[in-house]
């Protein structure tokens, strides 16, 4: 009985900081409609704040606490909704998760550079270990009794505020109808920033109690979100009562199955993933979630170059390589050639989310499980281990494809996310895949190219990316990209031209989960030694960030992104910093450029060479190879350029 008790109060102490954390997440939600993936980097930087504050100044804690929570957080809140958030349009869904994405990144990246991991850290205990009084023989601290009492005010002020007050109520009703609450007198900008001004708070609060609890660490604490994902899904990111339900559950069979549970062998990493199992049966159960209709935002639309052009293209990418390769050598040699095999990979983030509209965040344990399953069937580097990868990518694509059947936007991509963390921990890490040991890939071996040598791998796999690249271009212009591009404008009306949406959704993923399989084969047989590590989940906010940035609507932002992420270690070597904060920085703060440039880098210059074409050479359309279409309309330009025809 009395271990019971302890495992009870250990439980509900847990989930209580979950329960707090979750809190913010709903409380920016359900008055700004924007899900802030940054939350739990927002908690992260703030018990480092803290830290700073009580344990490197000497401040005493009461005083720590309240500029920490009470001011800085806050304002941290409010400099994200005003200088990001207010700049975004809602209704694009995919932009602004990968901008609240950019803001987890940067924070991770800030964390990094302030406070290198290379130094221990501890935050002290609010009462000191002494301070505890005894329940049933076990000892409690103050802590976790603090904990508990904290999660049960939030929740009863947060309802009680936001059903109870005027401020409450306006803030609820800002994100249903904005242009009706700035009739009636109220600011929707005001009541957005203090909506984030209190999320962050809540996310500080959360942040320091894991961090007094557990221990300071940048990673770990930045994924207590994805806990307080699962306790906010139970509430469908509205109802805080059902939302400290959740985090209840969650904290108690956490302490339960640690305490009773002989968590060995396969299921020695069943603790961690308690929260995704919670989250992935959650989404399943949810109610499907209803077609879209008029989500249609303004944007630039990237060119579909025809098949002359692309051929043209892709033999001026071969020429560039074949000119380069002898050029480099050594570790640059070796890190361009791993940056276009993650760029092959990346080619189904173009294919997923450029052309589909669908976000995952699972690439990289596809990735994963393509070069795992070249170990396993590309003996003596075998071409075949190659289609073994690309077929077993195809249907596992078609068997995540029929939850995503049910789920869009928002819950689709922390499905994904939760579907990478669980491949990670409970295959990655096993011992007989890639735990606690290094999996050795063969070079892949076709007769004739001599793919042993860096400088014709790296031909070869740009040769690759150029045939990928035309292919997608080539669906991207027929009937199945057509389905795709309208089914992403508005799903609603497609279903109403009788357009088969769940039977493209299906091939649309087993086509991207194909491709990446096939592009982490070829990055396996390119490393030709990787680790677990090589896969961890977190990197596929990496991959689909950076594509993003480039331009995820055209296949040149796969090969960009890939081979930023390839050459992000030898930047590195120049920089005295550690490599983490030189990555982190690269992508979260490169990315927050889709605040100003949505459609990304390459699109956005393509257009500027377009408009200086057209002052420069007025008569390009008498030049040979010079493109002499018109330029690209917004979606918006074209509405009201029909509105001024009829």
């Amino acid at each position: 009985m009395s271990e019971l008790i302890g495992l009870t109060i250990a439980g509900l102490s847990l989930g209580a900081i979950y329960a707090i954390a979750a809190s913010g997440l709903v409380v920016t939600y359900t008055t700004s409609g924007v899900f802030n993936f940054a939350h739990g980097a927002l908690g992260m930087f703030m018990a480092y704040v803290y830290w700073q504050l009580r344990v490197d100044l000497h401040w005493s804690a009461p005083f720590a606490l309240v500029v920490a929570l009470l001011i800085i957080a806050p304002a941290l809140g409010l400099l994200i909704d005003w200088s990001l958030i207010r700049h975004v349009n809602p209704n694009d869904t995919g932009l602004m998760l990968m901008v609240t994405l950019a803001v987890l990144v940067a924070f991770m990246g800030l964390a990094f550079t302030i406070w290198p991991p290379t130094t221990g850290r501890m935050l002290p205990l609010l009462f000191g270990p002494s301070d505890h009084i005894s329940i049933g023989g076990q000892l409690i601290s103050y802590e976790e009794l603090i904990s508990i009492a904290l999660a049960g005010v939030t929740a009863l002020s947060l309802r009680l505020f936001f059903y109870r007050t005027q401020l409450g109520i306006s803030m609820r009703a800002v994100v249903d109808n904005r242009s009706l609450m700035a009739l009636h007198g109220s600011s929707p900008r005001a009541l957005g920033a203090l909506s984030w001004g209190i999320g962050a708070f809540f996310a500080g609060i959360a942040g320091v109690l894991t961090a007094s609890t557990y221990n300071l660490d940048v990673i770990n604490l930045t994924l207590l979100v994805l806990n307080a994902f699962a306790a906010a899904m139970l509430g469908r990111l509205k109802s805080l009562p059902l939302t400290f339900v959740g985090a209840m559950v969650l904290g108690l069979a956490n302490a339960y199955v640690t305490g009773y549970l002989n968590l060995t062998g396969f299921w020695g990493n069943l603790r961690p993933v308690l929260p995704t199992l919670f989250l992935l049966v959650i989404l399943l159960v949810l109610p499907s979630a209803r077609l879209r209709s008029g989500t249609l935002v303004a944007g630039r639309v990237a060119r579909i170059p025809g098949t002359g052009r692309s051929a043209l293209n892709g033999a001026a990418l071969i020429v560039v390589a074949v000119i380069a390769a002898p050029l480099m050598h050594g570790t640059v040699l070796g890190n361009v050639n791993e940056g276009v095999a993650l760029g092959i990979g990346a080619l189904s983030i173009v294919l997923l989310s450029g052309y589909g509209g669908q976000v995952s965040l699972a690439q990289y344990t596809f990735f994963g499980l393509g070069a795992w399953v070249f170990a396993k069937t590309g003996h003596g580097g075998n071409p075949v281990g190659l289609l073994a990868a690309a077929a077993l990518g195809a249907v596992v694509g078609a068997i995540v494809a029929l939850p995503a059947l049910r789920l869009r936007g928002l819950e689709l991509a922390l499905s994904t996310l939760a579907f990478g963390q669980l491949v990670y921990y409970m295959f990655f890490l096993q011992r007989n895949v890639m735990g606690n040991s290094d999996l050795i890939i063969p070079r892949l071996h076709i007769p004739g190219l001599g793919l042993e040598n860096n400088r014709h791998n790296l031909i070869f796999l740009v040769a690759v990316f150029s045939l990928l690249s035309m292919g997608l271009l080539r669906v991207r212009r027929g009937r199945l990209g057509r389905v795709l591009n309208a089914s992403k404008d508005s799903e609603a009306a497609s279903a109403t031209l009788g357009l088969n949406l769940r039977l493209s959704k299906v091939a649309l993923f087993s086509a991207a989960t194909a491709l990446a399989t096939f592009g982490g084969a070829l990055y396996g047989s390119t490393q030709q030694v990787v680790t677990s590590n090589d896969f961890q989940y977190i990197a596929s906010l990496f991959i689909v960030l950076i594509v993003y940035l480039w331009g995820v609507s055209t296949p040149g932002a796969a090969l960009a992104g890939g081979l930023s992420l390839g050459i992000a270690p030898l930047i590195a070597v120049h920089i005295p910093t550690r490599f983490e904060a030189v990555q982190y920085f690269m992508t979260g703060f490169g990315a927050l450029v889709l605040v100003l440039r949505p459609s990304g880098v390459i699109v956005s210059a393509g257009d500027r060479f377009r408009d200086w074409k057209e002052h420069v050479l007025p008569f390009d359309h008498l030049l040979p190879g010079i493109d002499a279409r018109p330029p690209v309309m917004t979606r918006r330009e074209v509405t009201r350029a029909a509105a001024v025809d009829q």
